[in-house]
């Protein structure tokens, strides 16, 4: 055999070798340094949950309710939403569980039929309830229909600490449905025109803690003169008597590319984005 063939045999075999101990080397380093168990993500702690309560009345379907949650998401899906009943006797019930990664979950309130004096009870036996239960100091308020007088209700029957953040009532009936009582401007309600409701909740407009941050929200669908089709936007805006020049921030937004249909208005990403502009 030549010499330069056996020089470069050798050194053949001595480049493999050191291929072989580089890689043994990084296997053992690999097989050492890997942990047992796979890191979990960092999450934000409980004390930083700021949940968002649904209260959207009784005719709103879970589907819609799905859609809404969805498009205030932007369909992450990131977020868990719990189910929350209580009942005429005050028994709490949660169905669904929320994740160490919840930091904005949505609660949904299920409230008995009752006098509006009832419902603001159980309103409070569920928050408070809720509360502990959850984990969370500070909470948003979002309400639909008439759910957005229960809420209102609420509001000046309860104390600073169950208050939220902020309070966005969405086609809310404040001076009821009536078209004479009622026109399609965002003006007040002249005095001889209140409901009684609403003259019920101007009345106890003081009571309502200043803290909170307000935005009523009416709708002004295509093709139709007065309002949304169902809420005239006068009544939708006549929150406005109750909480404006008393809570810490009062505004109306109205949504001209309102649906007339009110089932097909959950999917709305313009209302989505009207909502998340206002407890952000």
């Amino acid at each position: 055999m030549k010499t330069t063939t056996k020089q470069a045999l050798i050194t053949t075999g001595w480049f493999t070798i050191l291929i072989a101990v580089i890689g043994g080397t990084l296997l053992w380093q690999r097989q050492v340094r890997q942990p047992k168990h796979p890191v979990n993500a960092i999450t934000i702690t409980s004390t930083n949950r700021v949940p968002t309560v649904l209260l959207l009345g009784h005719n709103v379907s879970q589907t819609n309710s799905r859609q809404l949650v969805a498009g205030l998401q932007q369909n992450d899906g990131s977020q868990s939403t719990i189910q929350i009943q209580v009942t005429k006797t005050g028994h709490v019930t949660f169905h669904g569980q929320l994740q160490p990664h919840d930091n904005r979950p949505y609660l949904q309130l299920n409230l008995p039929t009752g006098t509006a004096t009832q419902q603001a009870h159980w309103m409070t036996t569920v928050l408070t309830t809720a509360k502990q239960q959850l984990a969370f100091k500070h909470y948003n308020l979002l309400a639909y229909g008439d759910g957005g007088l229960t809420a209102t209700n609420y509001l000046a029957h309860t104390t600073a600490g169950l208050s939220p953040l902020n309070f966005v009532a969405i086609a809310t009936p404040f001076n009821g449905t009536s078209r004479k009582q009622n026109n399609d401007t965002a003006t007040a309600v002249h005095v001889t025109k209140q409901t009684t409701s609403l003259k019920r909740l101007i009345s106890q407009r003081k009571s309502i803690h200043s803290a909170i941050n307000v935005t009523l929200i009416a709708g002004n669908a295509k093709g139709i003169k007065h309002g949304d089709g169902v809420v005239p936007v006068q009544s939708a805006l006549a929150g406005q008597a109750i909480f404006k020049n008393q809570v810490n921030r009062y505004q109306h937004r109205i949504l001209h590319t309102w649906r007339a249909s009110h089932a097909r208005l959950f999917s709305s990403w313009r209302l989505a984005n009207l909502i998340q502009d206002s407890i952000n």
